[in-house]
């Protein structure tokens, strides 16, 4: 009878749904019971000696409501356990981002060599001066360039991911993989993979993987306020690595500064929300700083015994609580710091540091994002560390859903650095830029995005042209 119960479809539908087997055993009991209680004796059978029982004192449980009750119970535990096993702990998401740029002067290379050093006279004790800034030509997320330029008097032959040459051209900018795995209910591992398709050259595949998270979190608390991280992590310093993918980031390109905010970081990181969420805190022990990799200021592996240092808290208003008509609103202020042995130095001696202040207004479909740094790097005399000073620079940032599908995007920034190696090689930005995007959302799986980049040089550097038009498709799963 079980071997029948089981193969038999309507039971397979009993156990899904609890209320179905529960009308499937009352039907028969409606049909049949009238004829049962009619088969009956019109009196109760009296004990021996002609007595009729005295009534219990609780009445007894329909045997079969009982059973009916205990079968439904049953398969609500049953139920309950098919959604638990139905619910997988891996997770599996990312995007193709495919992309049309189009370089506006100068071979979309930021920056010019300063020839006899005649700008600027007070550098000539430097081997080759450069002015602008070499990374303002970036045409996707990644922050990739349209061309690196090949300036004299490189140490070493420098990578070159896209390498235009000034040609306008299809890209696909990346292709990304999310994967996660839930290990317990308080742990969860995180990995981020890119796969980068570029041209090679003499017989070599270009295209490379980029591993650029791969942490685990632990929630430390049963509210899920504090957490623990351990592996290739998130940084803390500042709010634009929020936002450091395609899919993530409201327009295209990152900021000027982004260089400096938002690597990844190989060591361990808490963060907390307290005082019932008006209060974040995060801090952070690395090996390397915050700068992104494919800047001169970031060392996955350490090459000293020191650690780096982060830090950011930051205050978070809701301001519905006090303006009812902005229900849903919010204003986070926020401050950060950064400070260890440079990246790439062989001891402890040079210290690199950034401090910074961000802000952000946040609603439904309005952004307004803000956020100044400045900071600096000593380099060291054998050229294995660069030398830094970042003077104040930042950006602020208007993202605006008009209506439900169309967006546009406003930015405009600044950038105040000197870069050097030593003797060899200086470079001098004083770059300004505006941004200027439109973003198109077909569904939440299709975007298009647009944006302008119109790069100005300012405080003495000759005015040359490097703006890139840019957009990207993206498709996310």
């Amino acid at each position: 009878m079980g071997k029948f119960l089981t193969q038999g479809p309507r039971l397979r539908q009993m156990l899904v749904n609890p209320t179905a087997a529960a009308m499937a055993l009352a039907v028969p009991l409606c049909l049949f019971g009238p004829l049962a209680l009619a088969a009956e004796p019109d009196e109760a059978p009296g004990l021996p000696g002609g007595d009729v029982p005295e009534e219990s004192a609780e009445p007894e449980l329909d045997p079969i409501a009982a059973e009916m009750q205990e079968l439904k119970e049953r398969l609500q535990r049953m139920e309950e356990q098919q959604i638990k096993k139905a619910a997988s702990p891996l997770s599996i998401n990312g995007y193709v981002d495919f992309g049309f740029f189009v370089p506006v002067g100068n071979h979309g290379v930021g920056f010019v060599e300063d020839l006899g050093q005649n700008t600027f006279p007070q550098f000539r004790n430097y081997g080759w001066t450069f002015l602008g800034d070499i990374l303002s030509t970036a045409v996707n997320t990644r922050g990739e360039v349209a061309d690196l330029g090949n300036p004299p008097g490189l140490p070493r032959p420098r990578f070159d991911s896209i390498h235009s040459e000034g040609a306008p051209g299809f890209i696909v900018n990346e292709v990304n993989m999310r994967l996660g795995y839930t290990l317990t209910d308080r742990a969860i591992l995180r990995t981020n993979i890119n796969f980068v398709p570029r041209s090679g050259e003499d017989f070599a595949i270009g295209d490379f993987i980029d591993v650029d998270l791969a942490e685990m979190e632990y929630v430390v608390t049963d509210d899920g306020n504090t957490s623990f991280f351990a592996g290739k992590i998130l940084p803390v310093f500042g709010i634009e690595y929020k936002e450091r993918k395609s899919d993530q980031r409201f327009g295209i390109t990152p900021s000027l500064i982004q260089r400096y905010t938002s690597g990844p970081q190989l060591g361990v990181k808490f963060r907390s929300k307290l005082l019932h969420d008006w209060l974040i805190v995060a801090g952070s022990v690395t090996n390397d700083s915050s700068g992104t990799e494919q800047f001169h200021f970031q060392s996955e592996i350490d090459k000293n015994s020191g650690k780096t240092l982060n830090g950011r808290a930051a205050l978070n208003v809701p301001i519905g609580d006090f303006i009812p008509f902005l229900y849903g609103h919010r204003l986070e202020l926020g401050v950060s710091g950064e400070w260890g042995p440079q990246d790439w130095a062989t001891d402890n001696s040079g210290k690199i540091w950034f401090e910074g202040l961000d802000l952000q207004y946040l609603s439904a479909n309005f952004m307004l994002k803000a956020q100044g740094i400045r900071g600096g790097a000593p380099g060291t005399v054998d050229e294995t560390a660069w030398h830094l000073d970042l003077h104040t620079s930042g950006y602020i940032e208007v993202d605006w859903m008009i209506v439900g599908s169309l967006g546009i995007i406003l930015r405009g920034e600044q950038r105040d650095a000197i870069v050097s190696l030593g003797t060899n090689r200086i470079y001098l930005t004083k770059e300004r830029r505006g941004t200027f995007g439109v973003r198109i959302v077909f569904n939440p799986h299709i975007v298009l995005k647009a944006e302008y980049l119109w790069n100005r040089e300012y405080g003495g550097i000759p005015q040359f042209e490097n703006n890139v038009f840019t957009s990207s498709l993206v498709l996310a799963f």
